[in-house]
């Protein structure tokens, strides 16, 4: 395997600031998407872990970032579209990828679920924490989901729809919060550990090892 080298891709964004998108290349036939949250960039604990989890089983790894978080404002519902178009572009600057491996947080696994719904390029999705909107994508491309059961944007009744399907492997975080947080650090931590556990497992399948 080759050193590993890190580029930023810079690309102009709807919010007239440039986005800095991070491409980690260490010759790898397959690479990984991290796509944040509206309000959970892949510095966090969460995507940061998923990120080294994407290094450390020798996949090239692409780090997105938003428009609207490089400009520091507010998302509105109505540039969801928007955002998904950059994403793409930015997914298409990188092109030669045998496989992708799609991993999103929040309004990050509907973007991730639309893009891998129209991918030339197949596409395994992690959706960490994902929202209503998510489902249908879920149902569509298959995967694995990991919530809290106590996220408030993402219901039983959500989870519900998607327990019973073969190709969707469902982890419930009892009592966790919509960043998979719990009552103290410490609880917080070991969380941590036991979804970084099921994120390992996740790039085993995908890369079937």
């Amino acid at each position: 395997m080759a050193d590993k080298v890190m580029k930023y891709i810079t690309m102009p964004s709807h919010w007239g600031r440039d986005v800095r998108h991070k491409h980690y290349s260490q010759g790898s036939d397959t690479l990984a998407v991290i796509f944040p949250g509206k309000n959970y960039p892949a510095e966090l604990p969460l995507l940061h872990y998923a990120g080294k989890n994407a290094l450390e089983h020798s996949c090239d790894l692409l780090v997105l970032e938003y428009g609207y978080q490089s400009a520091r404002t507010e998302l509105k519902r109505e540039e969801m579209g928007i955002i998904e178009e950059e994403c793409a572009q930015a997914l298409s600057s990188v092109p030669g990828y045998k496989r992708l491996l799609f991993i999103g947080k929040s309004i990050g696994t509907v973007i991730a679920g639309s893009l891998a719904a129209t991918s030339s390029v197949k596409a395994e999705c992690l959706y960490l924490t994902p929202l209503r909107e998510s489902v249908p994508y879920i149902k569509r491309s298959g995967g694995t989901v990991i919530y809290g059961g106590s996220d408030p944007l993402f219901s039983e009744e959500d989870a519900a729809g998607i327990s019973g399907l073969t190709n969707v492997a469902l982890y419930t975080i009892d009592e966790a919060n919509h960043s998979l947080e719990v009552g103290s650090v410490n609880e917080s931590l070991a969380v941590l550990i036991v979804v970084n556990n099921l994120v390992h497992e996740f790039f085993r399948g995908a890369l079937g090892q």
